[in-house]
């Protein structure tokens, strides 16, 4: 009898619905909380609601699935005797790997895997993960090959992106008020991406939105890429400055197929702030 694998993500990975039904993927959301009020990361809330909150000052803050959400779809996988792949946020970023560490240990079922994005830390990095673990299940891999593959391929997903504004990098305390104050005077443009580790790195600062709009092309341009994985533009609530990069980029993305821009979902969004614009894609290996 064929092993029967089920594969998870977190909302982290800004899978939308249609791509969970499409790829036959388990969503285990993440919580969120803004003012308030409560909600699940489950796509019942709409990210413009969530948008006017922040932008009308309201902080919105994330937490990671409780362990007995981890427990109770493990037990039932045991039960089954299915295989799980679950691919999480950064364990850099969140705590949300080691509560599903946690909760493989309590089961004590050996056909769980729980693996790490690491450097594919979150939003559309963290999902072409999650395609490629489907693409590797519905080739007829193991779930121990899809992992092995897994751990090989997170290290070749590059997320780059400009940050519009440094407003809520303060609000959520990951940049001092001076510096924030400094640099929006200054307009400063942060590029940014994930290290090996999956923390966000600043990779350069560029005064004004046109010159980090070359700035990220060139980056971009100094890690070639892979044409075999899908390309996904990504924008935080409008669009605009997403299409113009993209733009700029029509030389080097000429003869690839990219998707349509995908909107960053609460998680990543609620750092990054409104107008934030990047790519995601696969690097290729000299």
């Amino acid at each position: 009898m064929a092993e029967t694998i089920r594969i998870y993500t977190d909302s982290a990975s800004d899978i939308t619905p249609a791509e969970l039904t499409e790829h036959q993927v388990g969503l285990i959301p993440m919580s969120l909380v803004c003012g308030g009020d409560s909600f699940v990361d489950d796509h019942s809330v709409p990210m413009t609601r969530l948008w006017e909150r922040m932008e009308n000052g309201e902080v919105l803050t994330t937490s990671q699935p409780s362990l007995q959400t981890f427990l109770d779809i493990f037990e039932d996988a045991q039960s089954k005797k299915d295989s799980v792949v679950y691919v999480t946020l950064s364990s850099a970023l969140s705590g949300t790997y080691q509560t599903a560490i946690a909760a493989k240990t309590m089961v004590s079922y050996p056909n769980i895997h729980i693996v790490d994005a690491r450097k594919a830390a979150g939003s559309a990095a963290e999902k072409l993960v999650v395609f490629r673990a489907c693409q590797l299940r519905d080739a007829g891999k193991s779930a121990e090959e899809i992992v092995k593959e897994l751990t090989e391929y997170r290290a070749k997903v590059r997320l780059f992106a400009c940050i519009d504004t440094l407003e809520y990098l303060v609000r959520g305390g990951r940049l001092s008020k001076l510096a924030g104050a400094v640099g929006s005077v200054l307009s400063i443009k942060p590029l940014i991406a994930f290290t090996d580790n999956g923390e966000v790195e600043v990779v350069k600062k560029v005064p004004g939105l046109k010159r980090a709009m070359a700035a990220l092309c060139d980056v971009i341009a100094a890690h070639p890429i892979d044409k075999r994985f899908p390309i996904i533009p990504i924008f935080a609530k409008e669009d605009a400055n997403c299409l113009e990069f993209l733009g700029k980029m029509a030389e080097q993305l000429k003869g690839l197929v990219v998707s349509k821009p995908q909107e960053i979902g609460a998680t990543i969004g609620c750092h990054i702030g409104p107008g934030g614009f990047g790519l995601v894609y696969t690097e290729a290996k000299a």
